[in-house]
């Protein structure tokens, strides 16, 4: 990182990833650099995601499994620029295939995100497991960066 003033711990950098409410994707497709947004959220120091079982994204993790996920957050304006907290978490991603695994990983994504939905989470991820692929990212190394303080 070229500003090393700005550059945050790893715990400051999973601080950011657990409030943040986007996350990017970004992995090669063969040709340069592919970035989609994924609903992710994590459990211990690994990252877990959704998606269909078929497509780009799939094809790209299969083949090229080392990914980054960034997470932003803006905490204010500044003199003509954005005060900010970021996180880059480096890591493999491993398609997810036990199904305990893929549906805790599922549940983490449901409280992140539909956290008002988990009264009828376990009859809607019955249905949908065998129907979604999930990914576990194995992270090893994650990196803060922040820009005005806190």
């Amino acid at each position: 990182m070229r500003r090393k003033d700005r550059e945050r711990d790893a715990a400051f950098a999973w601080a950011v990833f657990d409030r943040a409410p986007y996350v990017t994707l970004a992995m090669y497709d063969g040709e340069g650099g592919y970035a989609v947004p994924v609903s992710a959220a994590r459990a211990g120091e690994k990252v877990y995601f959704h998606c269909a079982c078929e497509g780009k994204k799939v094809d790209c993790l299969s083949r090229w499994p080392m990914v980054t996920l960034t997470a932003a957050e803006v905490t204010g304006p500044a003199h003509f620029s954005v005060n900010y907290r970021s996180a880059a978490l480096r890591g493999r991603a491993v398609r997810v295939e036990d199904p305990a695994e893929k549906l805790a990983a599922m549940e983490a994504v449901t409280r992140k995100y539909c956290s008002g939905d988990m009264d009828g989470f376990q009859k809607y991820a019955a249905a949908m497991l065998e129907k979604t692929a999930v990914y576990r990212v194995d992270v090893t190394e994650a990196v803060g960066k922040e820009r005005g303080g806190t």
